[in-house]
């Protein structure tokens, strides 16, 4: 997460004028671009193949994170049994409100609240507790939703209770047998399978009927309707294929801000988001206030990483907490002399991630499932310092130096300095990569911003990067203009693969209404989803046409952007040419494959174009998607590409011989 955004700041470099109509007559027809192809130069970086995903935005917790309750483990903060309401009819009544161990024995000592339900009339029938989920819960005919909660009864409540999924008028889709809950409590699990619905709606609920007065109470509710990959604890099906389709490299977690606290008991606590969900402690406000009660935690993490075939990045705390906790308390730092907590943390982390069996942490993680080490190689200490710059520099060393005399091999990311604000440097700090965070306004200029680094960064990662525009935050998605300055940006990065490391867009995804920090690629509601064309932009350039090695070129052009590489992986010997024209008038471009021997004729490309203002929605998720078409190639071609427009090009060569 971005604070520049928090704070309300944009960094404006070069803006550019945009007003205008799209314009169909070429223009600049002297334009003209010559590519090296039989000098391939360095390796292509996984450019935009990675991304940072942290819970703000509801990105997992009504979003990734399939479970559909929303507050299940009554932990809220400000209100423990937020979300939650009483269903009636005619004079039944009953009310709920929240527990704490001066008021009745919780379920154990990591939950600090439990709900009572407390029955007074069923005069007129059941009174039921009932959460709609994330602003709507999705009902499918046909399909299994696991329940499980767990239970205990007043010795006033002689009845039973009946769990039903139920649309928001009554209309009954499935229901339990009756449960007979004891003065003890017990769990509760079971399926639910659905039938009945004439349309697929997020219109529903949950709810828990009880049968007679009295007092019932309840913890850790949880409604898991089947999964991507059918993990059981699993992700949303639609948005894990969303960023599965990505064929991201690094995932990097838990943040962002999320991963900042200047004490042990504020932070992201990894050591409460492993084992069963009733010994997950629920701190659902921290921070800026984004929810988290832990229920996707660390395993599962390391879960998406393996699904997706990404390398895990994990973002550690280094004792400096700029966001406040909660909104209005002053940043704090944890003093010099009381770092050692802090450390130690994080070398357990390591050896859950990585120790034998043999290891107590180890041990730990093979009876949450998971023997085999996950082999956890990148470490990032701290996020978005810059504002605290100095404290942060007296204390990444001190982690720095723990975690390589422990894990030399580990390698550890710097991030001090953000935002692009000053040249990307460490301040005498040993680093193995220096992260990078831009949120701009229309800047071109950062085209070219590593052409040049210093080379003390050793490699550079842009961990967070996003075009925002005068809206700022307040965007969920981003339009067609800011995709082609986000892609002006990548096209930068793919060029100077030598010194990048990866990227990943700023913020990944967001529960639509509910957005803190913006824009994201992808944007849910409870039951559908839609990607922006920045995401449509990232995967068509950088995923589906990740080339191998990079190639030098020379270019005239007036309205283009461009990078080429040659693609190998996929059998051939493919030239990759990505072009971003972000003005409203076409632009001819005279092409010469320089060095190639025989070219094959059809080419192949990919265009993302539109009105500048375009942009997706729930509504009309594909308004700015890409469309494909072919061309006529040769060792030179002319090629016109359209105003406003991210293209790729790909046409096949041989070597000169």
């Amino acid at each position: 997460m971005n604070l520049l955004n928090r704070h309300g700041m944009v960094l404006a470099i070069t803006t550019i004028c945009c007003a205008g109509t799209i314009m169909v007559q070429a223009q600049n027809s002297n334009s003209g671009c010559t590519v090296n192809v039989s000098s391939p130069g360095a390796i292509v970086a996984p450019i935009c193949r990675g991304q940072q995903v942290e819970e703000f935005n509801h990105q997992f917790e009504g979003g990734l994170y399939a479970q559909l309750i929303n507050n299940s483990s009554f932990e809220e903060w400000n209100n423990p049994i937020a979300n939650w309401f009483i269903v009636k009819t005619g004079s039944s009544d009953g009310k709920i409100s929240p527990r704490t161990p001066f008021e009745t024995g919780l379920l154990n000592r990591y939950q600090k609240h439990c709900m009572n339900l407390m029955v007074t009339s069923v005069s007129s029938g059941s009174v039921g507790v009932a959460n709609g989920g994330y602003w709507g819960i999705k009902l499918e005919n046909s399909t299994r939703y696991k329940v499980s909660f767990w239970a205990k009864r007043g010795l006033n409540f002689n009845g039973s209770l009946k769990v039903k999924l139920e649309s928001n008028n009554g209309s009954v889709y499935s229901q339990s047998g009756d449960i007979k809950p004891t003065m003890t409590w017990q769990h509760y699990a079971f399926n639910l399978i659905t039938s009945g619905i004439s349309e697929v709606t997020g219109d529903n609920r949950f709810i828990i009927y009880a049968s007679a007065t009295g007092d019932v109470y309840f913890d850790i509710v949880t409604v898991m309707p089947q999964t991507w990959k059918d993990r059981p604890n699993g992700l949303r099906p639609d948005l894990a294929e969303k960023m599965n389709a990505l064929k991201l490299k690094y995932i990097q977690f838990p943040g962002g801000c999320t991963a900042e606290s200047a004490h042990m008991d504020t932070c992201w606590n990894w050591k409460n988001s492993i084992g069963p969900l009733e010994e997950r402690a629920g701190a659902t406000r921290f921070g800026y206030g984004y929810k988290n009660d832990h229920y996707f935690g660390l395993d599962e993490y390391f879960q998406l990483c393996e699904d997706m075939g990404a390398e895990p990045v994990y973002t550690t705390s280094a004792g400096i907490n700029e966001r406040p906790e909660p909104a209005w308390w002053p940043s704090s730092l944890c003093p010099l002399d009381k770092m050692q907590p802090i450390i130690d943390d994080i070398l357990d982390l390591l050896e859950y991630c990585n120790g034998s069996t043999s290891t107590y942490w180890g041990a730990k993680r093979a009876s949450n499932g998971h023997p085999v080490p996950y082999n956890l190689k990148y470490i990032e200490i701290g996020n978005e310092n810059y504002f605290m710059l100095d404290d942060y520099n007296k204390r990444y060393p001190m982690i720095y130096n723990a975690v390589k005399a422990a894990y030399p091999d580990i390698k550890v990311m710097y991030n001090g300095n953000c935002f692009g604000k000053e040249p990307s440097h460490t301040y005498g700090n040993p680093v193995d990569i220096t992260d990078n965070h831009f949120y701009f306004d229309f800047s071109t200029n950062l085209y070219h911003r590593y052409d040049t680094i210093d080379p003390a960064c050793k490699k550079i990662c842009v961990a967070e990067y996003a075009c925002m525009g005068n809206d700022g935050s307040k965007k969920e998605s981003c339009n067609l203009l800011k995709t082609l300055s986000d892609a002006v940006f990548m096209l930068g990065c793919e060029k100077n693969s030598d010194k990048i490391w990866w990227t990943g867009y700023g913020n990944y995804g967001a529960l639509t209404g509910h957005n803190d920090i913006g824009p994201n690629i992808v944007v849910h509601n409870s039951v559908s989803s839609y990607g922006s064309p920045s995401y449509y932009m990232q995967k068509m350039l950088f995923s589906d046409n990740q080339g191998t090695r990079v190639l030098p070129f020379s270019q005239n052009t007036t309205n283009c952007y461009w990078s080429a590489s040659v693609d190998t992986e996929s059998g051939r010997n493919d030239v990759l040419l990505k072009v971003v024209n972000n003005k409203s008038t076409s632009e001819t471009v005279s092409i010469t494959l320089k060095g190639a021997g025989k070219v094959d004729p059809l080419g192949h490309s990919t265009t993302l174009t539109g009105a500048p203002d375009d942009e997706n929605s729930i509504a009309n998720p594909t308004k700015v998607v890409p469309s494909a078409g072919t061309f006529t190639a040769g060792t030179g071609f002319r090629y016109v590409f359209p105003a406003w427009s991210v293209t790729v090009l790909r046409v096949g060569v041989s070597k000169q011989k």
